[in-house]
């Protein structure tokens, strides 16, 4: 998982923590400190999101330790898939958290063409059925915009949407 954010003003915020939920619901643990001169992005290298969709919350610490209270929780999006009737792709998703989700985004990706966008489903589904010409090598992926977009300074690259896993 790459966790990304805007940074606060550097003349106060010297650094950030980042945690992410623990084994129980709710309880948050510290994961990294992440100084204001770095990017503002982590990859967390423990989480696998091919297994389960993982929470995540983010402190700012100014130049005396004082440290913010927590930010909203954000999930990521866990995408599991299976076989339906027919050689029908059943694609199932949990919601994303931390942003209103208006609108999520289903990708399909044929090594002959690349990435299309299959649909756009109301944000508040979470299961697509696909009836593709072939199954072999297919990837899927959902993807949900940020509604303000996110602008993480010196990061460069599209960071205004959340990614499933692949």
């Amino acid at each position: 998982n790459t966790i990304v954010w805007e940074k606060d003003n550097p003349n106060v915020t010297t650094s950030y923590n980042l945690y992410k939920e623990s084994t129980f619901a709710g309880v948050y643990q510290l994961i990294a400190n992440i100084p204001i001169a770095d990017s503002s992005f982590y990859v967390d290298p423990v989480s696998n999101p091919q297994i389960r969709s993982w929470r995540y919350k983010l402190t700012a610490l100014d130049s005396c330790g004082n440290e913010s209270g927590m930010s909203v929780e954000h999930k990521t999006i866990h995408l599991t898939i299976n076989l339906g009737i027919g050689g029908a792709i059943n694609l199932i998703w949990d919601h994303y958290e931390g942003i209103p989700v208006n609108t999520y985004n289903v990708h399909r990706y044929y090594p002959s063409s690349g990435w299309d966008t299959l649909a756009s489903l109301p944000g508040n589904l979470t299961t697509y059925t696909d009836t593709p010409s072939t199954l072999t090598d297919l990837f899927y992926q959902i993807t949900v915009d940020h509604p303000d977009g996110c602008f993480p300074g010196k990061m460069g690259g599209d960071h205004h949407s959340s990614r499933s896993n692949t």
